[in-house]
């Protein structure tokens, strides 16, 4: 695969998804791929049900997966679990694909609104319309509302979304290569006598 996400990335999505003992086992799972629920909980010493939660919730965000197998004198079934590259590329995809959409919305929003603000530290902008109802008086503190320049706001979410557009770019055209199958030459016929 050309697009490579380093171990310390995968780590710290799986803190942000599942918490600091996400981390842990995603960092054992990284140097141990097809570790079972059962030894992940004896090696980091923690509760069976625990890792189980953790490992389920990443597999349902797509950032781990499992291989399911039967012991053969109980028959009990034992998941063998794995990172994949592709998924995790894929959750990141999808992440930025919804943070890219709020973003837009916000951009809008931000571009057709008037904005209203105290100036006090705490208190939030309003806009036209919810300060016109609180007669241009902040409903925190009290104090008159000025009209807030929003330009820098949305300067600001339009880089952000020009960013992550031009990573989304650059990623599928990674996934393009990566996805063009291999030609191989046809060995030329002879072509039929007429």
């Amino acid at each position: 695969m050309l697009l490579h996400i380093d171990e310390d990335t995968i780590i710290e999505l799986a803190v942000l998804v599942g918490g600091e003992n996400a981390g842990k086992i995603m960092k054992y799972l990284l140097k141990k791929p097809g570790i079972t629920d059962e030894e992940l909980s004896r090696i980091l010493q923690i509760d069976i049900k625990e890792i189980r939660k953790i490992l389920h919730k990443l597999n349902e965000q797509g950032i781990l997966h499992y291989e399911l197998a039967r012991e053969k004198d109980t028959g009990h079934r034992i998941f063998r679990w794995y990172v994949g590259q592709e998924q995790v590329t894929g959750f990141i995809i999808t992440n930025m694909k919804k943070i890219l959409e709020r973003l837009e919305e916000r951009l809008e929003y931000e571009k057709n609104h008037q904005f209203y603000w105290c100036e006090t530290k705490g208190c939030r902008k309003l806009p036209f319309e919810e300060a016109l109802d609180n007669l241009f008086k902040c409903p925190v503190c009290g104090k008159p509302l000025q009209p807030v320049n929003n330009e820098e706001t949305i300067k600001a979410i339009e880089l952000k979304i020009d960013e992550i557009k031009r990573n989304l770019e650059q990623i599928s055209r990674v996934k393009k290569i990566e996805e063009k199958p291999i030609i191989k030459e046809k060995s030329k016929a002879a072509k039929p006598k007429k």
